[in-house]
């Protein structure tokens, strides 16, 4: 699939996704956790609340477009006798 996620995207999204949704927390304490279990990156860089908040909100517009039902349009159609 184009644009999937590798298996340390989605390990971080996930945990991210469930910080912020299920525990509540700031995306700076999101950052400050994730650090402290030695998570950066995707490309290497420390994380910060920014990052997070990126992250965050890729992921969610990622499901939704994944969730959504499929656009489907019939054009040209002819019909013969």
């Amino acid at each position: 699939m184009i644009g999937a996620y590798s298996s340390y995207q989605m390990e971080l999204s996930n945990k991210v996704l469930y910080l912020r949704d299920s525990l509540k927390l700031t995306y700076k304490a999101i950052a400050e956790f994730l650090i402290d279990k030695g998570y950066r990156s995707p490309r290497g860089f420390d994380l910060s609340p920014e990052s997070v908040f990126s992250i965050y909100k890729k992921r969610k517009i990622r499901d939704a477009r994944l969730q959504a039902p499929p656009q489907l349009r019939l054009e040209n159609i002819k019909i013969i006798d």
